[in-house]
């Protein structure tokens, strides 16, 4: 555990890191930017130890900030007597804004929504206005979308998944064909075919991913959700949760209702 400076409900903590230049600022600030617990940070890239200075609001500031760094490609170590001054001119200093959970994963809000106006209209199509077939062009859809971001960078998708599924850390086969997974669960479930089949083992993934994201969410890991892929920096949170316990109850009620 480093020291910590306690302002109100936030701990200042200073890390020495190996970055670099600006390209590295550069690298690191969204990755610390979504981050729901660091609230501000700052770089002196002046300083030898490329010292960085963040509040933090959690009860262990800087697994946190150490976690991030480290999930952005750079490392952290802990840095004694650390006082640092705002007003030093070679500083570089980035603020990060107050994230409310809307904006920090509108992007998955947004992808959602459209994949629950691609079941409607799939419904309205087909003549099909049932919860069964709801469902089932909901998950279709769902996972045809969640693939594409995936497959836009299945090596970089891989390393992130790796971070919190069980079976991703023990076989990095698993973790490269997982967007094709879901690219075939997808398209089975919009065609309807062995729908039996599909959703166990829909039901089989969602469960296995889900011991990983409730493993990370309760550690308070800083870590990054790859439901998206890798193109957006969504955190880890009670969401990841909720979205893969929806696919699991959805799979589980399609073989009750069959």
């Amino acid at each position: 555990m480093s020291p910590s400076i306690q302002t109100s409900s936030f701990a200042e903590v200073s890390v020495r890191t190996n970055l670099r230049c600006q390209a590295c600022l550069e690298k690191i600030k969204p990755v610390l930017d979504g981050v729901p617990e660091i609230k501000t940070w700052s770089v002196d890239l002046s300083d030898p130890r490329k010292i960085i200075t963040a509040h933090v609001a959690s009860s262990q500031p800087y697994d946190v900030l150490q976690n991030a760094l480290q999930l952005a490609g750079y490392s952290a170590e802990p840095l004694e007597g650390i006082s640092p001054s705002p007003s030093a001119p070679a500083a570089i200093a980035i603020e990060s804004h107050q994230k409310t959970g809307l904006v920090t994963y509108k992007p998955l809000f947004l992808v959602v929504s459209y994949v629950l106006g691609f079941a409607a209209l799939m419904c309205w199509a087909t003549g099909e206005p049932t919860v069964r077939a709801f469902m089932r062009y909901f998950m279709g859809g769902f996972f045809l979308g969640f693939a594409f971001f995936k497959l836009l960078d299945v090596s970089a998708f891989a390393d992130a998944f790796s971070t919190y599924d069980f079976v991703a850390k023990r076989t990095r086969v698993y973790a490269l064909a997982y967007p094709f997974i879901e690219l075939g669960l997808g398209i089975a479930y919009v065609l309807g075919k062995q729908l039996a089949v599909v959703n166990l083992l829909t039901a089989l993934v969602m469960a296995v991913g889900l011991v990983g994201v409730v493993k990370a969410v309760a550690k308070k890991q800083a870590i990054q959700c790859a439901c998206l892929g890798t193109v957006f920096n969504l955190p880890m949170s009670v969401v990841t949760i909720v979205e893969n316990s929806a696919m699991l109850t959805m799979a589980l009620l399609d073989i009750v209702l069959m």
